[in-house]
């Protein structure tokens, strides 16, 4: 009978963390589409300044209420060269700090307040909210029920531990090391990493300490230690999704367990002081409030966690270079890796953070476009080169990003495909469509570069050779086509609307070209003034040449249609 006891009130405490953690779920989820966009731009705004890195870092963890989505999202970052290991140093001390404000949200709401009282309404006025059809007030409305969830387990996790026996051995164990000396607090510390390692939030484990302080099932001394530990687990989450990451990911992932880690060895010397100097402070500040007991020591954690992250945060921030300099000790780069950048999400058991990803995507569009432009730039210089090793060396080169394209298009959709099974807000949802588009037409912009390369091939092949006339023809085109992909480029790299004006009127020109190219054309070859066999390859490489343009309208159409922001003048 003990014993099923004591199994039910462990599942009883499980499922309450679960419904905890599903609240958490909901609640990050919903806040990331709300604010989706915004957080989208800053990200994209990252420099390698490390203070400004840090208030990215403490606002988006802040939003998303989930230092561990952001991490693991920052490492797919540096996987795919989107952003440096040092940058990400910055970003990573900035969501240590973040993740502080959820504590003090269940501290605020969970221990004040009664919140549970509200809950169950607040889950009622959401739902009309839920099935409307604006993608906002769907969004408000699961913020709200992931709100209310999250405080309704908090609420069955306080009422299920009452019910163990405060004379179990692990109750005793617990509460008698807090004056046991520093050995016995490391012992805690490590209870408190192995716990956080398991269930994958720091949150839900830290909620877990305010609670058992509450009911004083340990003490302030031990909680503080449980808190360190909890900080050193959640790092567990990075470093497992860079296992399959590239070097420069692994040393983010390290860099995050690094600063958990200097944090803990820099309080260990003034740590039964800070415990004491926190303490004494919460106490002066409810000490003419209601039921003080009730609220010191949540809020006593709460000041503790944020002390910590936050002393710690502004101490290391000045050596994020030092930092990265550990992490290259650990993980050096071998020769050919430096360039190598991926996509980090196959066999990642972290789900993608949807609205951040979006990010990710858009920047691996660049890369997408700055390969099609060098492989246009390749098509001159292949047309004008007649030694045959040169040429070929070209060729090869021509043929090395068209396969690098191929890889690129298959990765890039395979991953929008990833992110779009996920719950994205309207503004996400349009941003992945456009991108879909986006990457076929740039693939299919490859292709063309790389059949334009073929035909000059059996050009030279067959001993034609392209008359004046239609030497400056394919000169007038290629200018023109490089013209739109400046403005296509120009459109991917904007983070707001830009008119399309100049592209249309481009686009006009390069088909009034082509209609005067190859009339002119067929008038020439009906005078004989070239051999019919270089008209054909002629009359091709013009027919490509606006094909490129037409696809480079359609990306720029593709992302203006997403964007929802007006139009800057």
């Amino acid at each position: 009978m003990i014993a099923f006891n004591y199994i039910y009130i462990g599942l009883t405490i499980l499922g309450s963390l679960g419904l905890f953690l599903f609240g958490m779920k909901l609640l990050s989820e919903s806040l990331q589409k709300i604010v989706g966009v915004r957080m989208r731009q800053s990200l994209s705004s990252i420099t390698a300044k490390p203070w400004k890195s840090m208030f990215i870092g403490l606002a988006i963890t802040s939003l998303m209420q989930s230092s561990s989505a952001s991490t693991v999202m920052l490492i797919s970052f540096v996987n795919a060269g989107l952003i440096t290991v040092l940058d990400s140093i910055g970003l990573i001390i900035g969501a240590n700090i973040g993740t502080t404000i959820t504590t003090w949200l269940i501290t605020f709401f969970g221990f004040t307040f009664n919140v549970r009282s509200l809950a169950l309404p607040l889950i009622a006025l959401s739902i009309p909210l839920y099935f409307s059809s604006s993608s906002k007030h769907k969004s408000l409305a699961e913020f709200a029920m992931g709100f209310a969830v999250l405080f309704i387990g908090l609420q069955f996790l306080r009422d299920s531990l009452p019910n163990i026996d405060p004379e179990s051995p692990i109750i005793e164990f617990m509460k008698g090391k807090g004056s046991d000396g520093l050995f016995p607090l490391l012992l805690i510390g490590l209870i408190g990493i192995g716990i956080t390692m398991i269930i994958q939030s720091s949150t839900a484990t830290i909620t877990l300490t305010l609670v058992l302080l509450g009911e004083g099932y340990i003490n302030f001394e031990v909680a503080a230690a449980l808190v360190i530990g909890e900080n050193i687990g959640t790092t567990a989450t990075a470093n497992i999704a860079a296992v399959i990451a590239n070097r420069k990911a692994k040393r983010t992932a390290l860099s995050h367990f690094l600063f958990n880690i200097f944090g803990a060895l820099m309080l260990i010397p003034f740590f039964k002081l800070s415990v004491h100097g926190v303490e004494n402070f919460a106490q002066w500040l409810i000490q003419n409030k209601d039921n003080n007991l009730h609220i010191q020591a949540p809020l006593s954690i709460s000041l503790f966690h944020s002390l910590f992250n936050i002393i710690n945060g502004l101490i290391l921030i000045n050596f994020t270079k030092q930092m990265e300099k550990v992490t290259q000790w650990f993980y050096p780069l071998k020769m050919d890796e430096d360039s190598k950048n991926t996509l980090l999400y196959k066999d990642n058991f972290v789900t993608p953070v949807s609205e951040l990803s979006i990010v990710q995507a858009s920047k691996e569009l660049l890369i997408m476009c700055s390969i099609v432009e060098k492989m246009f730039h390749l098509i001159p210089k292949i047309l004008l080169e007649k030694d045959e090793q040169r040429f070929q060396a070209l060729a090869s080169e021509m043929q090395y990003k068209e396969v690098e394209m191929d890889r690129l298009e298959s990765d890039i959709n395979n991953y929008l495909s990833s992110i779009a099974e996920n719950n994205l807000s309207t503004e996400g949802s349009k941003s992945v469509n456009a991108m879909m588009i986006i990457v076929n037409n740039m693939e299919s912009m490859a292709d063309i570069c790389y059949k334009m390369m073929r035909i000059i091939e059996n050009k030279n092949k067959q001993k034609a050779w392209f008359h004046q006339v239609q030497r400056d023809g394919l000169n007038e085109m290629f200018s023109l086509v490089n013209t739109s992909l400046v403005l296509m480029k120009k459109h991917l790299e904007a983070t707001h609307i830009l008119k399309p004006e100049d592209a249309e009127q481009n686009e006009d020109n390069l088909n009034l070209l082509r209609i005067k190219l190859i009339e002119q054309h067929l008038i020439d070859q009906k005078n004989n003034k070239y051999p019919v066999v270089s008209g054909n390859f002629y009359q091709q490489m013009v027919v490509y040449h606006e094909k490129l343009g037409d696809h480079a309208i359609n990306v720029i159409e593709a992302i203006e249609k997403s964007r929802t922001k007006k139009i800057k003048k």
